[in-house]
């Protein structure tokens, strides 16, 4: 098996700033494929990008936490304030979620809403992830995959990352992703089961769950060189600097990390081979392309 490598851009849409993050990671760097936020500012703009650059393989990025909807909020109820924004509290949403039985079918509803508004803005959607992993929730991804498979969507994220091997190139915080780590093991185990039955794909290993806003090049670096053989992904939420509202350092940094042209040289030195969950479904980058990605490792192949 050859080692293959999704490198995703969270946050796509959400700010002119994340926009421009990711897209200079794809055109100067090794930024492969991105998620989209469906109901944020940015998102017009994230759908322009992606019809200039084929070559960008653009998700879902499930937003039921931190965010804000698709569906109107008398809809909705009590899921969404009056601007549309779901609750910014993580534990709080999951715990209304499983226990509310009266919000599965507005779950229902606005899962299916952002999987239309996505194919409307893109065109196409060949994967599906969730805003802090939201989309592993217990009931969100029962409902997600059975939408999955009604739309033709064939892979989602499986946040399950080789914990140990984080925690030995980056040791802190190593409570907090053990404890993380038994968390998302078991939401993946289930996922993995509803996913099998409808025939979804997934990546084989990800990193980025237990590193994020913390990457720096001797992580990525160190993460390449023990990158197991078939297909990993690797996301990331980089932004840039426009001169408005600044985004966080940890972002900033992840476009120097992603445009690092050493990068270009570790992939070469292990033999890993850049692709979008777009290739691992069987399709090809777009009509005039070919299938593979293998020129991303070019500098001007992603322009």
């Amino acid at each position: 098996m050859m080692k293959r490598l999704i490198v995703n851009g969270d946050d796509f849409g959400a700010a002119p700033e994340n926009n421009a993050g990711i897209l200079r990671s794809h055109r100067e760097g090794i930024l492969t494929s991105a998620s989209l936020m469906v109901a944020e500012p940015g998102r017009d703009e994230a759908a322009a990008i992606a019809r200039a650059y084929p070559r960008l393989d653009v998700g879902l990025h499930l937003v039921f936490c931190q965010g804000r909807s698709v569906l109107d909020p008398a809809r909705l109820g009590t899921m969404v304030d009056a601007s549309s924004s779901f609750t910014g509290n993580p534990i709080k949403a999951g715990l209304r979620y499983f226990f509310d039985r009266r919000l599965r079918q507005k779950i229902v509803d606005e899962c299916r809403a952002q999987i239309e508004a996505h194919l409307d803005l893109i065109g196409y959607l060949n994967h599906i992830d969730g805003h802090l992993n939201v989309h592993v929730h217990p009931v969100i991804i029962e409902i997600l995959t059975e939408l999955a498979a009604e739309y033709g969507v064939p892979c989602v994220r499986l946040p399950r990352e080789r914990v140990m091997t984080t925690i030995k190139l980056s040791r802190d915080g190593r409570t907090r992703k053990m404890a993380e780590a038994a968390v998302f093991r078991t939401l993946s185990l289930r996922a993995r089961r509803l996913m099998a039955r409808r025939g979804l794909k997934s990546a084989d290993w990800l990193f980025g769950l237990h590193q994020s806003g913390n990457f720096t090049p001797a992580y990525m670096h160190g993460v390449l060189a023990r990158l197991p053989r078939g297909t990993t992904e690797i996301y990331f939420h980089p932004a840039a600097d426009l001169g408005g509202k600044r985004p966080r350092e940890a972002a900033l940094n992840e476009v120097r990390i992603l445009t690092d042209p050493y990068l270009r040289d570790l992939l070469r030195r292990y033999g890993i081979e850049l692709t979008t969950y777009r290739e691992l479904a069987g399709g090809k980058t777009s009509a005039d392309e070919p299938p593979t990605y293998a020129g991303a490792l070019d500098p001007g192949a992603a322009q």
